[in-house]
């Protein structure tokens, strides 16, 4: 599993892992409140039971079916904060590049959800949500361009007005049927016909089999109300 480690301004050295599943925000979150607060919730359990995971707990509050995260509006920034309510400090904001640079250089993280190409970059197609954790601008003589973390492979840099208009292309998805791969040690779903699906086609076209009784129904959601045009903002 990879993963990259960030130093934060007190010196602690902090991961940022690789996702296991759907999990892109609570594993930018997890990043987030070790960072900012030395709060250690791991996203997904990995094996290990002693500490519940984000996961777990947004599953047990209705909060997520399966791991995904689709929800950046002020329910859902309260919900974070009431993690641990002396420490956690969250806000759901318009996203746009003021709000972005006026909390990065106040010592802040951002959490932004955005359509994700291939590279791992934004793109305006309107699908692929996904979340990234924005850390810093890394040279001040280009304030448009800041450093981004998810999927734990490297850092990226992003240009501030492809991820704006990336964020407002979010579309709304359907109802969809998710399964679990049969026999696999990772948190890795397929999208099924239906609830009695037992295997599963990607997007290669390559055949999986789907572990009886895990297949999940995740509503249909209005992203373009819940993601696009938001964003959750952590202050120190």
């Amino acid at each position: 599993m990879m993963s990259i480690t960030v130093t934060n301004p007190e010196g602690r050295k902090v991961e940022f892992k690789d996702q296991r599943g759907p999990t892109c925000g609570l594993y930018a979150l997890s990043f987030v409140l070790e960072y900012l607060y030395d709060i250690k919730m791991p996203a997904t359990a990995d094996g290990d039971k002693t500490k519940e995971s984000l996961r777990n707990k947004f599953k047990k509050d209705g909060k997520t079916v399966i791991g995904e995260l689709y929800d950046a509006t002020p329910s859902m920034a309260d919900y974070i904060k009431g993690l641990e309510s002396t420490k956690i400090k969250c806000q759901s904001v318009a996203c746009d590049v003021p709000s972005i640079i006026e909390t990065l250089n106040g010592g802040g993280l951002c959490m932004v959800p955005f359509c994700v190409d291939a590279g791992g970059n934004p793109d305006n197609s309107g699908i692929h949500a996904h979340w990234c954790v924005l850390q810093a601008v890394p040279d001040k003589t280009k304030p448009g361009e800041v450093t981004a973390l998810h999927w734990g492979d490297r850092m990226r840099k992003f240009s501030l007005a492809a991820l704006k208009n990336s964020n407002s292309a979010i579309k709304d998805v359907d109802a969809s049927w998710w399964g679990k791969e049969k026999d696999s040690t990772g948190l890795r779903y397929y999208h099924c016909e239906a609830e009695q699906s037992t295997a599963a086609k990607d997007s290669y076209g390559v055949v999986h089999q789907i572990k009886v009784g895990s297949v999940k129904l995740i509503p249909a959601t209005p992203l373009s109300k819940n993601l696009a045009g938001k964003m959750l903002v952590f202050a120190k």
